[in-house]
């Protein structure tokens, strides 16, 4: 992330290339030739509008500009069963979107896209008229308000408050067995993600202010993100140091609602906190806000089942 290209500005595919690569080298074959090239973690969508591709496909590409809503197809076999299809779909991959409309024309920044939802099996038809199948995107280039810049993390703030979590009794949930219908989800799973993701920076920001007001710099550089450099699975998501220099190990859950708001943790996560009891942390980080960035902060430390009541939301399901 982080590319100045500009909306409604028109760039070649040789521009692009050197904008991300920083070199003056001309594109590869998927860059320079097809309907997308991955470098790294980001995906440069290329879409023909109302005119075939270099091979012949004419796929029915949309782009509503009011809206920012997209119809994209895929190369034809596409399907959401392949590697890179499941990183666009899971959110893994930075999509960035050129269109163009005519044939000989330099190519137009639509923008950064988010996935909305997705359909395999498209039907379409290759230049000799024989039927092949796609998968079809439907994507948004509005911005998410939570894809924040370096600095507007680092320069957010957490407050610490005496607040705690108000005792909820526990009630027998009674099923309502009624439909509940859920639009959009992919791109509601990428916000909640980079909700998550926000906490998490904010909480590495106030370790390592904490650490230094308590005369403890030097352990400022040994704080690890360990969710980003050893990714999920671990049981938490940041390892900090107590003021004697003892790991703690610190779980982020973030809200943007209040300090009441329900969370979600998994099994591992749950028994890693009984494990660790005695150098474990919940930073449940809640009212978070974007413009500017900050947060209130309530700590708890121990065995998580503690201070909180589980109730299971699903099953794995084995046959007997």
């Amino acid at each position: 992330m982080g590319f100045n290209f500009q909306k409604k500005s028109q760039y070649s595919r040789r521009q692009i290339y050197q904008t991300v690569t920083g070199t003056e080298d001309s594109p590869n074959f998927d860059m320079g030739q097809t309907g997308y090239g991955r470098i790294d973690n980001d995906l440069f969508i290329f879409m023909n509008i109302g005119i075939p591709g270099v091979d012949g496909m004419d796929y029915k590409n949309h782009y509503d500009e009011r809206t920012e809503s997209v119809s994209w197809c895929a190369k034809k076999k596409t399907h959401s069963g392949q590697p890179v299809m499941q990183k666009i779909i899971n959110g893994d991959l930075n999509l960035y979107l050129f269109s163009r409309w005519e044939r000989n024309e330099d190519w137009t920044y639509l923008g950064n896209a988010h996935v909305v939802s997705y359909q395999d099996n498209v039907i379409v038809v290759d230049p000799e008229g024989n039927e092949t199948f796609c998968m079809e995107y439907q994507l948004t280039c509005k911005g998410i308000e939570e894809d924040l810049g370096k600095e507007e993390i680092k320069s957010g703030e957490l407050v610490l408050k005496n607040q705690k979590p108000k005792s909820k009794p526990r009630k027998k949930l009674k099923r309502s067995f009624k439909g509940r219908k859920q639009t959009d989800y992919l791109l509601k799973a990428k916000k909640d993600k980079k909700t998550g993701e926000l906490g998490e920076e904010l909480v590495l920001e106030y370790e390592k202010k904490r650490l230094s007001e308590l005369g403890r710099a030097d352990l400022v550089n040994s704080i690890e993100h360990v969710s980003k450099t050893q990714g999920d699975g671990t049981g938490y998501d940041i390892k900090s140091f107590n003021e004697d220099g003892t790991e703690i190990f610190i779980e982020v859950k973030t809200t943007k609602q209040g300090i009441d708001t329900e969370f979600f943790m998994s099994p591992n996560e749950i028994e890693f906190s009984e494990l660790h009891f005695e150098n474990y942390y919940l930073y449940r980080v809640y009212d978070l806000r974007l413009n500017p960035l900050n947060g209130s902060l309530y700590i708890h430390d121990g065995n998580i089942l503690d201070g909180f009541d589980t109730e299971p939301t699903e099953f794995l399901l084995k046959s007997k």
